[in-house]
């Protein structure tokens, strides 16, 4: 069975928004096709058990939003090399390591679904507006598939990167997820 890590959210059960809504429908929906291992922000969760079914979870010392997601995200990257056979990434704060990863061969497939344009957002400094625009560019250019889930993210990759991006839209369809 194909081990695959999901990495860019604050983890699951979801308390915090989409992407980990999103995490919890894919992994009830596939746990018997592959063995997910799920990284999640320590200092979420009061009580972390180290799976829920047959869902590994992982905690991070590091917060999952903010500046600090660029380190999350990147200690998440490196530490499921070891291990999974996928990386799916959910946004790209931590992307800016994917070119040095391909430098020395990584054989792994990533797959990076891009949470919106970061780098526009007024909330950012213009140093972390340069860095996201340098991740997003990393992220579209080194993964083995490019995702986005809706149609201006899907147009804007097509546009910006001549590169495809596969449209899966997910929404209000929800099965509730058990944790034990």
């Amino acid at each position: 069975m194909k081990k695959v890590a999901i990495i860019g959210i604050v983890g699951i059960p979801a308390q915090y928004g989409g992407f980990e809504r999103f995490t919890e429908q894919l992994v009830l929906r596939l746990r018997d096709r592959f063995e997910f291992t799920v990284y999640c922000q320590k200092s979420a969760f009061a009580v972390r058990p180290e799976k829920i079914g047959d869902v590994s979870l992982r905690y991070l010392p590091l917060r999952a939003n903010g500046i600090s997601s660029i380190f999350y995200d990147m200690t998440a990257i490196v530490h499921a090399l070891f291990y999974a056979d996928t990386l799916l990434i959910l946004g790209v704060s931590g992307c800016g390591l994917l070119p040095l990863l391909r430098f020395f061969g990584c054989r792994k497939t990533i797959v990076v679904n891009i949470d919106g344009i970061e780098w526009r957002r007024a909330k950012w400094n213009a140093l972390a507006r340069s860095y996201l625009r340098f991740s997003e560019r990393c992220a579209v250019r080194c993964a083995d598939e490019v995702i986005g889930d809706n149609r201006v993210i899907v147009d804007y990759v097509r546009k910006i990167y001549r590169r495809d991006c596969r449209l899966i839209e997910y929404g209000a369809d929800n099965i509730p997820f058990e944790s034990e």
